[in-house]
Formats: structure tokens, C-alpha cells, sequence
């Protein structure tokens, strides 16, 4: 690991000027006719290295000289530098050249800054794909992209030096969301948006509203996908549903203000996508989103658990029974038991047999005294809660049980299941009372 300053050095006549920091974070300035020597200068990293990648003709134009190159300098403000030759990138195969030979260049999780200010041709484009490359591949971390914006120099020859290193944010969390809404992964997202809005927040010292609820926003991402992920089905309704009202606070706040990162709210247009299905006090709905968003994230365990709770949630909703309750919840999966213990008894019966059990006429006196309330249960619901049970215990028992569900059968069963619960509990009139009396 080690600190380090990638910059490139091209053939033109450069003439000196004052460069400056235009984000004012350094109060320095320093006269050069090389952007690399100013930023060492000013910036005064501790530990740097700076390598300095040159064509043959760069190297001889303005590496070289004595004085008055750039290696001069560099050694005069007793920095550690190196020189690294390449090609001029006319071909795929030179390009392929420059962009080995930076990231031969880059060690496990260096720091590092780059200068792109006399970047030649697609240099800054290849040099950006090395970095994303190496970002991944060695950890190494992004600090500042710098540019000696000579060109746009003050009456005094006082030229800034603006730091790009937004676009390099905007790039993790391009990355990040594409990670988040394809497999539900929100660290690299949540941790890419910490990044970008930490100096953000500095400079305004947490009195911008927009900043403070993108912060709050971000961290709310990763509650919800979060839950989603361990199958948390009591935060997630709430998180969900202040996930939705957040995402559509900042929408009603990015009217023009913020311009530099306004990209980053486009981007959180994809996560509103995935959580619009969210409504305060809709708990079904809210749970059977999060089962299909499982699916969507081949998290197929999880979206069997909320399936399968979710048919208690129906029922105890149905029942004025309180769904946060253990008990409640016991009694209504004990019921949808019994159920099917009294559909398997009159099976028997009629093929004449008896089981004469007394652990089931024990669980039948219970199952009286709750008929009265869960008389709606149908053995289709039923049915339907036995064999999701089965599919869900293949998988939370890891295989581990005697005839386990082939792999293929629960991957391929799952949005079968979907369709079938919102028959049974989002397309059917809810029973009258009336109607309730036979149906246990």
C-alpha cells in the first residue's frame, strides 16, 4: 500500500502560471510551468510518490531537461519520483500498452491521486477504465482527479485546479446501483453515497436540506435490503414504506438546486422502481412485493418465508387478530393445521380407517374453540400453506430432511406459488358470515 500521484506529461511549450485550488481546499498557491509540481507543492501529501507516465518525445521535450524538466522539480521539492515510458495509444494494441503498464503500476489498496491535465488523446478514458479495473480488483482507492484548467486563467496568470473526483463518485455508484437493484447488494451503493456526500455535508455544514435527506435516504437503503436479505418482515413494512416517502421527499426537493449531484438522483430513480409497491397500512401487499423483489434477487429462501408468513398476516388481518403477536400468529398456523389434520381424517374415514389418536382429539378441542374466528380458513388456504411449508423447510433445513424437494422443483415452483397467493387472498371477495359456518 502506498501513496501515489499518477500524472501524465505531454510535448507542449507550457509556460508558467499560479496555479490554485479552486475548491479552496488548499490555501496555497505556487508558480509553475508543470501542474504535477504545483499540486505537490500545495497539496503537500505526506509519502508521496509521484510517477509520471511519458512517450518518448514527452520524456525528451520536458522530462529531462535540466532545470527546467519536470524530473528536476520533482527532485528539487524532494519527492520520490519515477518515469514511465509508453507508446502515443494510435492503436487498440498500444491503448492495451498504457493501460497494463498503469496497472502494473497500482498495489493493493494504494491511495491514489491523478493529474489528467496534459493527458494526451484517449489517455483520461483509458486511465479512468484502469482505475474502475484496479478498484476492484486491488482495492486501491480514488482520492482526487485533478486538472490545471490553464486554459481559463484569471488577468493576474492565476489558473485553477479543479477536482474531478465526482464523476469517479458518480462511476461507484453507477456500479453500486446496478449491484443493488440486480441482486439487492446495497454495501457498495450505500457505501459510495457515504463517500460523496461526506464533503458535501462539510461545506455546508449539515444545513443543506437536500445533502441531510440523501444522507438519511442512503442509510434507509441499507435497512430496507437489509431486512430483505435476512426476511425481516416486521421492520421492512415499516422501512419500505419510509424508504418510498423519502425517495419521493427529494424528488419534490431537486427542483434545479444541487446541480453537481444530480446525477445521483436519477440514479435513485431505479431504487423507487423497486419499493413503489409500498403503502402505508397494506401489509399483504407490502410482504408479497417484497416475495416477488426475493425472487427478482434469486433469494428464493427468503421469498418463501414471506410467502408463507404472509398467509398468517392474511388471515390475522381477516380475523382482528393482532399480526405483531406471537400467539395470535401460533394459533392461526395451529389452525391451518388442524385443517389439514381434518381433511386427512375424513380421507381415512372413507377409506375406513381411524386414528384414534388423542394428541388430534385434543387438537380438535382447540380447534373448536378457535372456529369461531378462523372459520374462513378453506382447505384450499389450507392445502396451499402445507405444501408452501414443505418448499420453505427444504430449504431452511438445508436438504436436510428425508426426501427433500429437488432443487430444480423449489427454483422452478416459486412464481407458481405467487400466482396462486394472490388468487387465493388478493382476487377472492372475502367470505360473508353467512357463508363462514360450513366451510370447517
Amino acid at each position: 500500500m502506498g501513496v501515489k500521484l499518477f500524472t501524465f506529461l505531454g510535448t507542449n511549450d507550457y509556460k508558467e502560471t499560479e496555479y490554485f485550488f479552486g475548491d479552496e481546499s488548499s490555501t496555497k498557491s505556487y508558480k509553475s510551468r508543470f501542474t504535477q509540481e504545483a499540486i505537490v507543492k500545495t497539496l503537500e501529501i505526506p509519502e508521496l510518490e509521484v510517477i509520471v507516465f511519458t512517450t518518448e518525445e514527452a520524456y525528451q521535450k520536458n522530462w529531462i531537461p535540466k532545470d527546467e524538466g519536470l524530473k528536476s522539480k520533482l527532485e528539487n521539492a524532494n519527492v520520490k519520483c519515477k518515469n514511465i515510458m509508453i507508446p502515443q495509444g494510435k492503436t487498440n494494441e498500444e491503448i492495451w500498452q498504457i493501460f497494463n503498464l498503469v496497472y502494473e503500476n497500482i498495489e493493493e489498496n494504494d491511495e491514489i491521486y491523478v493529474d489528467i491535465t496534459h493527458s494526451l488523446r484517449s489517455i483520461p478514458v483509458v486511465f479512468m477504465s484502469v482505475l474502475n479495473h484496479a478498484k476492484i480488483t486491488k482495492g486501491c482507492h480514488i482520492k482526487r482527479i485533478l486538472y490545471g484548467a490553464y486554459e481559463v486563467k484569471e488577468e493576474d496568470n492565476r489558473s485553477p485546479i479543479f477536482d474531478l473526483i465526482l464523476f469517479d463518485k458518480i462511476t461507484d455508484w453507477s456500479f453500486g446501483v446496478d449491484q443493488l437493484i440486480s441482486t439487492g447488494e446495497s454495501e457498495k451503493f450505500c457505501s459510495a453515497a457515504e463517500e460523496t456526500l461526506k464533503p458535501l455535508k462539510s461545506q455546508t455544514q449539515g444545513k443543506d436540506e437536500l445533502v441531510s435527506l440523501t444522507e438519511k435516504c442512503a442509510k434507509k437503503i441499507k435497512e430496507f435490503y437489509t431486512d430483505l436479505k435476512l426476511a425481516q418482515g416486521k421492520p421492512i413494512q415499516k422501512n419500505g414504506v419510509e424508504l418510498k416517502n423519502l425517495l419521493d421527499e427529494i424528488k419534490e426537493l431537486n427542483k434545479d438546486e444541487r446541480l453537481e449531484i444530480k446525477p445521483f438522483y436519477d440514479i435513485l430513480e431505479k431504487i423507487e422502481n423497486q419499493v413503489d409497491f409500498f403503502e402505508e397500512n397494506n401489509l399483504v401487499e407490502n410482504i408479497l412485493g417484497c416475495a416477488k423483489l426475493c425472487v427478482k434477487f434469486g433469494m428464493y429462501q427468503q421469498a418463501y418465508t414471506f410467502l408463507l408468513e404472509n398467509i398468517i398476516n392474511y388471515i390475522c388481518l381477516e380475523a382482528g387478530l393482532d399480526w405483531n403477536k406471537l400467539k395470535d400468529r401460533e394459533n392461526v398456523a395451529k389452525v391451518i393445521g388442524l385443517k389439514n389434520l381434518a381433511v386427512r381424517k375424513e380421507k381415512n374415514y372413507e377409506k375406513g380407517q381411524e386414528s384414534g389418536d388423542k394428541e388430534t382429539s385434543d387438537k380438535e378441542t382447540e380447534l373448536q374453540n378457535l372456529k369461531d374466528k378462523l372459520g374462513f380458513i378453506t382447505e384450499d388456504i389450507a392445502k396451499y400453506y402445507d405444501k408452501l411449508g414443505q418448499y420453505r423447510n427444504t430449504l431452511n433445513h438445508a436438504g436436510f430432511r428425508e426426501n427433500p424437494l429437488s432443487k430444480k422443483k423449489v427454483l422452478d415452483e416459486i412464481n407458481s406459488f405467487i400466482s396462486e397467493f394472490e388468487k387465493l387472498f388478493l382476487e377472492k371477495e372475502i367470505l360473508e358470515e353467512g357463508e363462514k359456518e360450513h366451510v370447517l
